[in-house]
């Protein structure tokens, strides 16, 4: 359930609390420049009914002066104010960013695979800079039109209250004109936001996997797809523009003919003798301080329809609860044995579609154990499980003999070192990449990992070194590179459990053995978790698991599975040694 309207206001509030005294102070500024700036027409009419009509021309210079005057307070105070202002809405769009982005961070897993990266930027930069709009110098002088319209109100009654009626129904026709307009511009602005959103997720998305696109020649389908959503987004975005368009013209329609109607029913009134030119000419200008007000009232409803959406969509996020929480109690944990043990787990994504059934191991410290079963059996799930990034919905996960969800979780997951099949990298150094999980290391230490990871000598040979920075304008490795990289990184971080999820799979024959015969050395005395396909990988385990629909179908290790006269993974083995790997579809063999 989304949060109401009001908590969702309180909850923006509150990145305003440090800044509350300079908001005090920059209103109280505000107010009192919009008193100054009222009071021209009073002087001008004091110049017009006391020193033209009476004949007081003592008084000239110093209405004179005031007037002369008035101008640099009003530009001064201006300054200052416009710096307060841009001051406050920095400081609040980066507290609120850095809130967004730190709420982000603490989410599960299942929250990022539900909301794509594009449609998470869009949230953290898009949205946030909406609502910055708050502190705009457009919308800061609420405060000052209000102060100057209930000064201006004042005096059009004190000057004469027929007018001031007059006045008060115009009012009332921009009132009509927000209401009327406000509901469709609010869900033209949240349609828009959406739209953009599946734009930026699916725009990301192809970008991310070009090599796919261009490997298919699928280069000019994928421009009709976006062309397809940005004319949709467009569509939108016009809609919004148009009905916006039309609310202005009618906010400054109903000011015009509003100061044209006060303007001649004043003249009558002088022709009648009820007023004096002087009052004319004042109560037309205090009326202009009504009606512009009004206007810009109008313009800042439009831009809040739009703040307010981006309001909505920012607390959707806030208000979701990390499905992963530390306990209150949560015990630290220093480095860890190794020990692990997955007791009666049970875990469904959906709850109608269990994806692990009753998963029971014990590993011993030190121990290697390797995964394999078709894809989607839940090997990778089960590394997840252990990681905490999910947690189990029976049984329990034990490392060490307690219950991963009774321990600290950063001080869980510094006990691993996760190499991945697709090697993820950073655009900074490669030096800083690979002391990521530990970024005090030395220059000794992070050479020492990336000789582990038989990448040492091409970085040598960059210009740069280490301290060549990856991406768009920096060095481009090849897929094997990337994972030696990311090899590095883990024997880097010294980890008590070592999970390689396919981490030689994108590496040449060459390359795996080179690798293989260095992580012998790292992996002795180390627990490890190794899911792959490759034959030599798997025999070298001390204990292979066969998975099935989440449940294990076999275990032991190579001799003893070998041994099994009619076993799935002697079948398999057998069957596939010459190829050297074992490929999803030869699992139903």
């Amino acid at each position: 359930m989304s949060p109401s309207e009001p908590s969702r206001l309180a909850g923006i509030l509150r990145f305003f609390r440090p800044y509350r005294r300079a908001l005090t102070g920059l209103l109280l500024l505000t107010v009192s420049l919009s008193l100054i700036v009222m009071m021209p027409p009073l002087i001008i009419r004091a110049i017009i009914d006391r020193v033209i009509g009476r004949g007081e021309i003592g008084s000239l210079p110093v209405f004179g002066a005031a007037l002369f005057l008035l101008p640099f307070i009003i530009s001064v105070c201006g300054i200052i104010q416009t710096r307060g202002i841009a001051f406050i809405g920095q400081h609040f769009v980066f507290d609120l960013r850095t809130a967004l982005y730190g709420h982000i961070l603490a989410m599960s897993m299942r929250f990022f695979g539900r909301n794509s990266a594009g449609m998470l930027v869009n949230r953290l930069m898009g949205d946030t800079g909406a609502v910055a709009k708050m502190l705009s110098a457009q919308t800061i002088t609420i405060a000052s039109d209000l102060a100057c319209s209930a000064f201006a109100l004042t005096v059009a009654l004190i000057l004469n209250w027929r007018l001031t009626l007059v006045i008060l129904l115009v009012i009332m026709a921009f009132i009509m004109n927000v209401r009327s307009r406000k509901g469709i511009m609010r869900h033209l602005s949240r349609s828009y936001r959406k739209s953009f959103d599946r734009l930026s997720g699916g725009l990301q998305n192809r970008l991310a996997t070009v090599m796919t696109v261009k490997s298919y020649g699928a280069e000019d389908r994928e421009q009709d797809v976006f062309e397809e959503h940005l004319a949709a987004s467009i569509d939108l975005q016009q809609n919004a523009a148009l009905t916006g368009a039309g609310f202005t013209y009618n906010a400054t329609l109903i000011q015009h003919l509003g100061r044209a109607v006060i303007f001649f029913l004043g003249c009558a009134m002088v022709l009648n003798g009820n007023m004096t030119y002087g009052d004319v000419i004042v109560f037309t200008s205090y009326t202009m301080q009504l009606l512009q007000p009004a206007v810009r009232f109008s313009h800042i409803a439009r831009q809040m329809q739009d703040v307010g959406v981006a309001i909505e969509r920012i607390f959707a996020i806030i208000s979701e609860a990390p499905e992963i929480r530390q306990a209150p109690a949560a015990r630290s944990m220093s480095r860890s044995r190794g020990g692990i043990v997955f007791e009666n787990v049970q875990f469904h994504y959906e709850p109608s579609k269990p994806v692990i059934r009753d998963f029971s191991i014990e590993v011993r410290p030190g121990e290697c154990v390797a995964l394999i079963g078709p894809t989607g059996c839940g090997k990778s799930t089960i590394l997840s499980l252990l990681l905490r990034f999910y947690d189990v919905t029976g049984g329990r996960v034990l490392i060490d003999g307690e219950d991963i969800r009774e321990l600290r979780v950063r001080d869980l997951r510094r006990q691993y070192g996760i190499v991945l099949q697709d090697p993820l990298l950073f655009n900074i150094s490669l030096r800083d990449n690979i002391a990521y999980a530990n970024p005090s290391a030395d220059a000794k230490a992070v050479e020492a990992a990336a000789r582990v990871a038989e990448i040492h000598d091409f970085i040598s040979g960059l210009p740069e070194g280490y301290q060549t920075v990856l991406g768009a304008e920096g060095a481009q490795l090849s897929v094997g590179q990337k994972q030696r990289v990311n090899i590095a990184r883990a024997v880097l971080a010294d980890p008590a459990i070592l999970i390689m999820d396919e981490a030689t799979s994108s590496l040449d024959s060459e390359s795996e053995r080179a690798i293989q015969v260095a992580m012998q050395r790292v992996l002795r005395n180390r627990t490890s978790f190794i899911v792959a396909h490759r034959l030599s990988t798997i025999r070298g385990a001390d204990r292979i698991l066969v998975i099935r629909e989440g449940r294990i179908a076999e275990t032991g290790n190579h001799d003893e599975l070998m041994a099994l006269p009619d076993g799935l993974y002697r079948r398999l083995f057998l069957k596939h040694m010459n190829a050297g790997a074992i490929h999803d579809g030869q699992f139903d063999s």
